[in-house]
């Protein structure tokens, strides 16, 4: 292992569990009455408690979250800190971040960046989103109408810019449809199999996630109508969970990591970022990884696991019809092995973190080397890093 690279110590997070803001006129989720720091103050300690790490060496708490408002405001990454119940002392600092999607990805980012200019540091790295307490969009207009009237097309829905998707790259509803029942059909066995319980941190005794939808059948999701055009093809079927939750990370140098005799999950190898019109965002991915794979000197071919975003059934498939216009072949038996956001939910602000934590833990249980966490991002924008299990035992014989 490079001593000189970050690494990723340790990963946890909450259940992810079904959002209900009020305005919805429903039942409120599992998680919907806790506080979005009430997420991450058990992650943070239990990151410490089962890593041994004395908190005097961590340096700074880095939150990824979106819609910086209610709950969610007044920089959250430091609220952690003037928590009662958190074991992290008034001398750690905390910095919060908003890329949208990628918010927590970015801050592991950010992370790394500092570890190398810091090795002696520890950073403790979260991702939290209620989505029942501040909806989609948060309290005030994100735009001025000046802003929004200079380029309207610029400004289109999610859902209306995966249909966009859509006619560029011919992809049939029933192709959409096919790829978000794999995602349960994929979570459901992930669960049966105990892919999560080393990751989950119970919240108010609330343990598994609750967004899978194991009886989910190609038929069932095609009686959907479009939720975002008439006569369109994306649906709440084929689309990513409105969702609460929140992740962790604890990124530390190498050096650290070896000196403190610490296990160490991933490498961080290198991080790759792209900007494109925001009315085909969805292909975030392709670029961004592409760029990511270069700094890492490898390959599509190289990658044994993928963590891809689920978006949009929509845009994955997009993203791989993209590459395999330029030469690319995706094998999606690595892609979202444990089903993606679609079954498991996508807090916004949390996502990022728990796909690379998440992939770090693949690797190590399907003994794999290299992996790749990838996701579009709201604005034109996509984000990819690449990691490599340091436990690699060579391929099974």
């Amino acid at each position: 292992m490079n001593d000189t690279k970050a690494v990723i110590v340790d990963y946890v997070r909450t259940p992810f569990t079904k959002a209900a803001p009020p305005s919805w006129g429903k039942a409120p989720g599992k998680l919907a009455a806790v506080n979005p720091v009430d997420m991450q103050v058990p992650l943070i300690n239990a990151l410490l408690e089962r890593t041994g790490i004395d908190p005097k060496h961590v340096r700074k708490v880095l939150t990824g979250c979106v819609h910086q408002e209610g709950s969610q405001g007044a920089n959250i990454a430091r609220m952690n800190m003037l928590h009662g119940k958190c074991n992290l002392p008034h001398s750690v600092t905390g910095t919060t971040l908003d890329m949208f999607c990628a918010s927590s990805m970015e801050a592991i980012t950010f992370a790394d960046a500092l570890s190398a200019r810091n090795p002696e540091d520890v950073y403790i790295v979260t991702g939290v989103q209620s989505m029942s307490q501040v909806e989609m969009g948060g309290f005030n207009p994100m735009f001025s109408e000046d802003v929004l009237n200079s380029n309207p097309a610029n400004f289109l829905s999610m859902g209306n810019t995966a249909e966009n998707l859509v006619d560029i790259y011919d992809i049939t509803r029933k192709e959409q449809d096919a790829f978000a029942v794999s995602s349960h059909k994929k979570m459901a066995e992930a669960q049966g199999r105990g892919h999560f319980d080393s990751e989950i941190v119970p919240i108010n005794g609330i343990s598994q996630d609750d967004g899978v939808r194991a009886d989910s059948t190609v038929e069932g999701a095609g009686r959907l109508k479009g939720a975002f055009k008439n006569g369109g093809s994306i649906t709440a079927a084929n689309s990513s969970q409105v969702t609460d939750g929140a992740s962790a990370v604890m990124v530390t140098s190498g050096a650290f990591a070896k000196e403190n005799n610490l296990p160490v999950k991933a490498v961080i190898l290198s991080t790759g970022e792209t900007g494109l019109a925001p009315m085909v965002m969805g292909l975030g991915p392709v670029e961004a990884s592409n760029e990511a794979l270069r700094k890492a000197n490898l390959t599509m071919d190289d990658i044994d696991a993928i963590e891809v975003n689920e978006a949009f059934a929509a845009q994955v498939l997009a993203c791989v019809k993209e590459w395999d216009k330029q030469g690319v072949r995706i094998d999606m038996d690595k892609v979202n092995v444990d089903g993606g956001a679609i079954a498991i939910g996508h807090p916004f602000g949390a996502t990022g973190a728990r796909m690379i934590g998440h992939l770090s833990e693949t690797l190590n249980r399907e003994n794999k080397r290299y992996g790749l966490a990838t996701l579009c991002i709201g604005g034109g924008q996509g984000k990819a890093v690449v990691i490599e299990n340091p436990n690699y035992r060579g391929p099974s014989l």
